[in-house]
Formats: structure tokens, sequence, C-alpha cells
């Protein structure tokens, strides 16, 4: 029988949504090492402490999230999660279908990343421009309503149950993470969400025909999805809004462990 995969993250959605997703519709099994900003109080976490310095010697490029392969250990996202797609036959088929699954992959990765420099960047920065991120622009630069808007169109054009064709790709799972922290985000600051709106049409389809993949109704049912939150708890919006708030004195005691790492891995 072969051994489960197993995925190491911190204990939120996040980059590990997608790779949820993935392993639940790929029928991939899977074990998890969550790790904590609140294990230590005003130290560092487990994976600073104990598990990173042991996976360095396995591969010296080793940050959240990673999987454990059998003798294996393979980093940085979007190279799990191809490696995870390419397990589950989830990249896309022909050529054209690559280029999809590529093409919005990568989109929704440099949406995540405007996303985290704001989230977990300075709290004045995030004050005074989070509700401009998240609506239409007026001027130059994108926003999350400019990107979300382009992959919209995209699949629009493309005309297909799914980003690459008529299966779940690695590119709907990253998607369809970012539509929903983005509505949640959106909500939380009281400006026009996403998915409610005629002009995201193909983005609120979308979502819909995953949500109602039965492939995926485990991962949608578990704990992962629902208690989970979007991001750490030192970032300035982080809340599920299918989970109970969390504390105060949990995110004071994530923003003191983070302190005292002085490392960047503590973001989503």
């Amino acid at each position: 029988r072969r051994m489960p995969v197993t995925l190491g993250y911190w204990d939120i959605r996040g980059l590990a949504a997608p790779m949820r997703m993935i392993c639940h519709y790929g029928g991939l099994e899977f074990d998890e090492n969550l790790y904590s900003l609140q294990e230590a109080k005003g130290g560092p976490s487990r994976w600073f402490k104990d598990n990173k310095p042991d996976l360095l010697k396995q591969n010296p490029c080793i940050t959240l999230p990673y999987i454990k392969d059998g003798e294996k250990v393979i980093t940085l996202s979007n190279a799990v999660y191809f490696y995870l797609g390419r397990k589950a036959g989830m990249t896309g088929n022909s050529d054209k279908e690559k280029e999809q699954v590529e093409a919005i992959l990568f989109m929704s990765f440099d949406l995540r990343n405007d996303a985290v420099a704001l989230l977990y960047g300075p709290k004045d920065k995030y004050d005074a421009g989070a509700k401009t991120y998240l609506q239409p622009t007026t001027g130059g630069g994108k926003t999350a309503h400019t990107y979300l808007k382009l992959m919209n169109d995209c699949l629009k054009i493309y005309g297909t149950k799914y980003v690459g064709g008529d299966t779940l790709s690695i590119a709907d799972c990253a998607l369809f993470e970012m539509a929903e922290m983005h509505n949640a985000w959106a909500k939380a600051e009281g400006v026009d969400t996403y998915l409610d709106k005629p002009e995201f049409a193909e983005l609120n389809k979308l979502v819909g025909t995953i949500k109602a993949d039965p492939k995926l109704a485990p991962y949608f049912a578990s704990e992962a999805y629902t208690k989970l939150p979007f991001n750490n708890t030192n970032a300035h919006f982080f809340k599920n809004e299918k989970a109970s708030a969390e504390s105060e004195e949990a995110r004071a005691a994530s923003v003191l462990c983070v302190a005292g790492t002085g490392s960047s891995q503590a973001g989503p």
C-alpha cells in the first residue's frame, strides 16, 4: 500500500487550500503537518525550531508549503501544485488546456502576492489602501477587482466547465481560494463583493460548479474548509466567516511569535 503524501503548512487555508482540493479531487491519500503561530507564545513555532532545520538537509529551498512523498521533499507553492497535479492528472491534457491552466494559475498567484503585500504589511498602509485595492481602479495599476475581472473574462472566452476543460485543474483550485478569500475580505471591509455581481458571472458560475462537484464534497465538509482561517492571525484580515471568530488574545500571541522569528514565512 502506497504511503500517503504529507502536506506541510500553517494551520490556515492559505496556500494549502488548493493542495487539499487537488488531493481530494485526484484521490491522493494525504496527511498534514500543520504549524501554529500560537504554539509557543513569545517564541518561534515548531516549524522554525524543529522541522525546518531537518528538511533543509533534504531540500535547501525548503519553505512553507512543502510536501513529502516518500523520499522526495517538494517545496514552493506552484512546484507543489504541479507535482500533485501531475500525479492526479490535473494540469491539462492538450496544449490548449495546459496554456489555460498555466495562465489562470499564475494570474491567481499574482493576485495573491499583491494581496499579501497589503495583508501582512504595515498597518497604516493597509488602512490607507485596502478599500482602494478591493474596488475597481480609477487610474493605473491593478486591483483585486482588475485581476478577478480579467480571469472572469478569460473563463468566458474559454467556454469550458473548468479552467482547462471538463475536469478540475490545479488552476481552478487556486482561483477558487482567491475568489472566496477576496469576497470575504471585501465584505469585511464594507465594500462591494464580487461573486454576486453580473460582471463576475463566469467566476461565480465556476465557484458554484466547484462547490457542487461530488469529488470535493469531503473537502467542503472538512474542518480544513469550514474552520481554518483564510490567513494567519498576524494578517490584517484573516477570518473565515464560516468559522467562529478568532480571539484578540490569539492574534496578539501570533504577532509576538512572528516578532521573535524575523522571518517572512509567517505569511499565508
